[in-house]
C-alpha cells in the first residue's frame, strides 16, 4: 500500500530517517540512494534543481534533486515511487477477551501468537522506540524490560502487556515463559539505554538490522514525537545577476565545466565547444543555438558572473538577498525567467508599486511587493534532540551519485510565489541602535554569547549569532505580529506564510528588514493574495503594534524579561509564537517588550 506525501513534505517534515504513518503501519523513509535510486532505472540528474548559490556556496559543490511524481514516472496513484521499511515492527494486539487474561499481547510476527488475529484488525503498532543524540534509532529492548539483566530465560518472541490508561508507570511487560516483570515502562522512560548504533534508514528494505554499537546513550521516546527528527533546512531566494536565461544556459553542467577549465576568449571558440557537445549529444542543439544568439559582450559578462566565486556562508548569501531587495525596492528588478523557454518568472519587482506607511511615532516603512519569487530549499541534515543533557549530532542526508561517487546529492524543492519586503525608509533602513531595558539585556548576550556555545546550531552563523542582537529581535517580533494580523484581519492562513529576517551591521550603524512570502502551491501561495495586501499594510502595521501591547497571558507574559542564556523574552503562544512551518528560527529570539520600548 502507498502513502501520498507532497514534495514539500519530504523536505520540511519528513525525509530520510523520518517515520511515516502508512496505511499498513509505521515505516521509516529510507535514504534516497536506497529508497529511490537503488535500481538504476532512475538517476538524480533527471530531477535536478539548479541553484549555483546553494550548490557552490553551502553544499560544497553537491547538487540538488527533487522527488519525481507518479505522473512523471507514468505510474498510477496507487503505485509506490519511494521505498520504505517497516519500523518499528513490534505490535500490540488489543483483543484482550481472546487472550485468556487482562493483558494485551506484544509481538513482532505477522499475527498475534495467542488469538491468531492478523492484519490491522485489533492491532496497534507500538508507539515507543529508542533513539540517541547521534541520530541512531532502534526498537525498544522489551526483553530487558521483562527480564532485566537476567538472561537465563531465552523467550523473546512475545510478551504480556499489563496496564495502560494515563500513566506509563502502570504499564508492565511480563515474560509468558518465566513470569518475570522487571521494570515498568514509566521507569524505563527515564533510564539511559545502551545505543545499538542502528540507522534503519540506511538498511535495504529486506535486510536484517545492522547494529554496530554506539558510545552514546539512548532514550525511549514516542515515535510521533516532534523532537525525534528535526530537519536542518537551507532556503535561498533567486536574485540577480546569475539567473537570467543566458546565465542558466551557461550553467548547464558540461558547458560550465568546459568554460571553467578553458575559458573561451571569443565567440568562435565557444561555438567550437558547443558544437562538440551537440555532436556528442551532451546538450541539445537548441540550447547551443540560443547561447550563440546573444552578442559576445553579453556572453562574456555572463561567463564572468558564473565564474565568480559564490559566497560560502549562509549569512553572506542572505545579505546578498537583502541588498538586492533593497535595490529592487528603489529601482525594481525586471522579470527574470529560468533556463527553459516556458519557465516561470524567477524574480520581479516593480518599483512603481512600492508603498510607504508611517508608524505610531512617525517612522516611515517602505513596503515592497515582490511580484514573483523563487525559493530553493534543501534539507541538509536532521537531528534527534532526545536528550537535553547532550548536544545532538547532525545526520547528513546526502548520498553519492550512482555513476560518480565523488559527486553528492541533497534532497530539495523549488517553489514559485510572491512576497512582501519591509524595511525602514529613512537612510535605507540604517539606525544607530535601540534603547530600553530589554534591548540592553539582548545586546549584552549578543556581545558575549558564551552561554549559547553548546547550541550554536540554532543560529544561522554560529560564529556571529546575530539572532541575539536587539535589532534582529525587533524585526523578528514584528514579523510574527504581522503574520498573525494578516491571518486574523485578511483571512490568510498563517501556516502558509513564511518569513526571512534580514540583519546587517556596519560599524555603528545597524539595519534590518523582513520578507514575508508564500510559495506553496495553491490558492494562498501563488495567486497574488499576499501582494494584494500591500496597499493595506499601513493599517495592518498599526494593528500589529496594537496587538503587541496586550496578550491574554498577561501579566505573566509581559513580566517575563529576557535573561542571558534564554531564547525569548515576553513571548508566548497567545501573542507571538507561530506554527513551525512559518518561523525560520523555531519560535526563538522574540520579545514584545523590545518592540514596545522602541515603537517606530
Amino acid at each position: 500500500m502507498t502513502q501520498h506525501i507532497r514534495r514539500s513534505q519530504f523536505i520540511f517534515t519528513y525525509g530520510p530517517g523520518a517515520i511515516l504513518e502508512g496505511p499498513d503501519g509505521p515505516r521509516v523513509i529510507l535514504m534516497p540512494d536506497i529508497g529511490l535510486f537503488s535500481t538504476g532505472s532512475l538517476l538524480p540528474d533527471s530531477y535536478e534543481v539548479s541553484d549555483q548559490r546553494m550548490s557552490q556556496g553551502l553544499l560544497n559543490g553537491a547538487r540538488i534533486f527533487r522527488l519525481p511524481s507518479n505522473a512523471e514516472l507514468q505510474k498510477t496513484a496507487d503505485q509506490y515511487v519511494y521505498r520504505t521499511k517497516p519500523f518499528p515492527v513490534w505490535k500490540l494486539c488489543l483483543n484482550m477477551p481472546a487472550h485468556g487474561g487482562d493483558f494485551y499481547v506484544l509481538y513482532r510476527e505477522s499475527s498475534c501468537p495467542i488469538c491468531k488475529v492478523a492484519g490491522r484488525r485489533g492491532r496497534e503498532a507500538i508507539r515507543f522506540i529508542k533513539a540517541c543524540p547521534a541520530g541512531h534509532m532502534d526498537e525498544v529492548d522489551w526483553y530487558v524490560l521483562a527480564h532485566g539483566n537476567d538472561h537465563s530465560c531465552k523467550h523473546q518472541k512475545w510478551f504480556k502487556w499489563f496496564g495502560g490508561g494515563g500513566s506509563l508507570a502502570n504499564i508492565e511487560i511480563e515474560c509468558p515463559e518465566c513470569g518475570s516483570r522487571e521494570i515498568s515502562l514509566g521507569t524505563a522512560y527515564g533510564i539511559d539505554w545502551n545505543c545499538t548504533g542502528r540507522f534503519p534508514e540506511r538498511e535495504p528494505p529486506d535486510s536484517p538490522p545492522y547494529r554496530p554499537g554506539c558510545e552514546k546513550k539512548a532514550k525511549i521516546i514516542q515515535r510521533q514525537a516532534s523532537n525525534l527528527r528535526i530537519p536542518e533546512l537551507l532556503t535561498l531566494f533567486t536574485i540577480p545577476p546569475r539567473y537570467t536565461r543566458l546565465h542558466n544556459l551557461l550553467q548547464i553542467r558540461p558547458v560550465l565545466y568546459s568554460i571553467m577549465v578553458n575559458r573561451p576568449t571569443s565567440k568562435q571558440q565557444l561555438e567550437q565547444y558547443l558544437h562538440t557537445f551537440v555532436q556528442r549529444k551532451i546538450i541539445s542543439e537548441s540550447d547551443a543555438n540560443e547561447i550563440l544568439s546573444y552578442p559576445w559582450s553579453e556572453i562574456s559578462e555572463a561567463i564572468e558572473a558564473v565564474l565568480t566565486p559564490v559566497q560560502n556562508s549562509y549569512r553572506s548569501l542572505i545579505l546578498e538577498e537583502f541588498h538586492e531587495f533593497i535595490k529592487g525596492s528603489l529601482h525594481g528588478i525586471p522579470p527574470v525567467r529560468g533556463s527553459r523557454p516556458k519557465s516561470p518568472v524567477l524574480v520581479e519587482i516593480n518599483p512603481h508599486l512600492v508603498k510607504r506607511f508611517t508608524g505610531p511615532n512617525g517612522t516611515v516603512f517602505r513596503v515592497t511587493p515582490v511580484l514573483r519569487l523563487r525559493t530553493v530549499t534543501v534539507q541538509r541534515a536532521y537531528r534527534r534532540e532526545v536528550d537535553t543533557q547532550f548536544t545532538s549530532t547532525p545526520v547528513d542526508v546526502s548520498f553519492p551519485d550512482p555513476r560518480d561517487p565523488q559527486q553528492r546529492w541533497y534532497p530539495g524543492v523549488e517553489f514559485f510565489g510572491e512576497g512582501i519586503f519591509i524595511i525602514l525608509d529613512d537612510n535605507d533602513g540604517w539606525i544607530s541602535g535601540l534603547s530600553g531595558t530589554a534591548a540592553d539585556h539582548w545586546l549584552k548576550s549578543f556581545s558575549n554569547p558564551y552561554r549559547y556555545r553548546d547550541v550554536s546550531h540554532l543560529f544561522r552563523d554560529p560564529s556571529n549569532m546575530e539572532e541575539l542582537h536587539p535589532v534582529f529581535v525587533w524585526w523578528h517580533t514584528l514579523s510574527h505580529l504581522l503574520i498573525r494580523v494578516i491571518a486574523a484581519e485578511a483571512g490568510y492562513s498563517s501556516a502558509s506564510i513564511r518569513e526571512r529576517i534580514y540583519f546587517e551591521t556596519d560599524g555603528a550603524r545597524i539595519r534590518g528588514g523582513i520578507l514575508l512570502y508564500a510559495t506553496q502551491p495553491g490558492t494562498e501561495g501563488t495567486l497574488g493574495g499576499l501582494i494584494a495586501l500591500v496597499p493595506h499594510m499601513g493599517s495592518l502595521l498599526q494593528v500589529a503594534f496594537q496587538e503587541a501591547e496586550v496578550c491574554s497571558g498577561d501579566p505573566l507574559c509581559i513580566q517575563h524579561q529576557f535573561r542571558d542564556g534564554e531564547y525569548n523574552g515576553a513571548a508566548c503562544y497567545s501573542c507571538l509564537l507561530l506554527s513551525e512551518t512559518s518561523c525560520e528560527h523555531r519560535n526563538m529570539w522574540l520579545d514584545r517588550t523590545i518592540l514596545l520600548e522602541n515603537l517606530p
